[in-house]
């Protein structure tokens, strides 16, 4: 994923029935006690260079939040989005991709359209022990902050992970075990059943440490859809694996780690973390990742670049590294600095921030891109820019 997609949010265009029939569920549960409306109103203006040209990506961003929260343990949500889109609202994939492998394939544009969707809607019931949710919903877990191995349907922005994430459409149920333990069983239905995504979870809180375990079974294209280029048949993927967290010697740790086997392939994921806060508010982090489908070094082939561009893959190389640190000035500013590399073709980016909360319901953030690196390599496209971005909540 480049800078330049970093800041194009695509997103899938919303079903309007959908969406009016979770807000009409919400509104019309009996007994209702409690609803809630909430959102925001964004602008972004983002510059990029690649290919020899300076590009720019203007847009504006509405959100609204709607929760409803009713007798018998039932509660309702969804949260509708407007995004239009000005300026360079077309990118040729090749620009994408080094030089010496553009001429590999042909000409591939993705347009961003204005959108309109449904970041997530669903309804829980949770009349017991036992809690349903079904709808449009976060299917998200595992501690790491950039690299999160055992999330398996809407990977991380690695250039903003903490950016919000658009819901999975999901059937989900979970069994509490106790106040920090449970098992969950999720049904993610994508074409026939056989091609839809199957899940397992289950969680337990032990000496400090919080401790999970999953099984799934998912379908996945070698070179996905969404890029402009016709897609390759869905092949099955198995996945094992599970994450720990929690707290030693006043650091915050971290490990998850996965064990895919798809389209004959079989590969290890795993993130090591960890954060220390000091006293004066600066907060570090540093995390490392393995990743067994990567290669060493480049050159990598073209299938691999188109993975990554469409988000199927977390990263080229198979030993990738993630550090920040962040801290307040005074009571209104906080500044940092990411960097995210590929220790195997020496590649990495640096990503400086800084956002000022001028009032209580208003912020602006500026994130910078320099990527420094050699041709071909992971991070080394000549791909330098930044974005500027306000929010305002209601």
């Amino acid at each position: 994923m480049t800078g330049w997609l970093q800041g194009c949010r695509v997103g899938r265009h919303g079903i309007w029935p959908v969406a009016l029939a979770a807000v009409v569920t919400s509104s019309q549960l009996q007994a209702q006690q409690e609803f809630r409306a909430r959102g925001y109103f964004e602008h972004q203006f983002a510059v990029n260079h690649t290919a020899d040209a300076w590009r720019q990506l203007d847009y504006d961003r509405f959100r609204v939040d709607l929760d409803a929260r009713a007798g018998r343990g039932t509660f309702g949500t969804a949260a509708v989005v407007f995004q239009l889109y000005r300026g360079d609202t077309e990118i040729d994939v090749r620009d994408l991709l080094p030089a010496n492998l553009a001429s590999d394939i042909d000409s591939a544009v993705i347009t961003l359209d204005h959108q309109h969707f449904l970041n997530h809607a669903y309804v829980r019931f949770q009349p017991g022990p036992v809690q349903l949710t079904v709808g449009k919903q976060y299917l998200t877990w595992g501690a790491a902050w950039a690299f999160n191995p055992t999330e398996l349907f809407r990977p991380k922005d690695l250039f903003e992970p903490t950016y919000e994430r658009e819901g999975v459409g999901a059937l989900s149920t979970t069994l509490s075990l106790g106040s920090l333990s449970d098992v969950m069983v999720a049904f993610v239905p994508d074409g026939a059943f056989d091609t839809s995504g199957k899940l397992i979870r289950a969680r337990h809180h032990v000496a400090g440490f919080d401790l999970s375990a999953l099984a799934a079974v998912t379908h996945e294209a070698l070179v996905p859809a969404g890029l402009g280029i016709d897609p390759d048949p869905l092949e099955q993927r198995v996945t094992v694996g599970g994450d720990v967290s929690g707290e030693l010697l006043g650091l915050g740790i971290w490990a998850e780690g996965i064990w895919s086997d798809h389209a004959n392939r079989r590969w290890a994921e795993i993130t090591l973390g960890g954060n220390y806060s000091f006293t004066d508010g600066t907060l570090v982090l540093v995390e490392g990742y393995y990743n067994g489908r990567g290669q060493s070094q480049n050159p990598y082939p073209v299938e691999s670049w188109l993975s990554r561009l469409a988000g199927s893959s977390r990263s080229l190389g198979t030993a990738m590294f993630y550090a920040s640190g962040s801290r307040p000035l005074g009571q209104l500013w906080h500044v940092g600095m990411s960097v995210l590399g590929n220790a195997g073709d020496g590649s990495l980016v640096l990503i400086p921030s800084v956002a000022y909360a001028f009032a209580e319901n208003v912020d602006v953030v500026f994130n910078g891109v320099l990527t420094i690196g050699g041709e071909g390599t992971e991070f080394g496209t000549d791909n330098q820019g930044g974005f500027l971005r306000g929010r305002v909540y209601f």
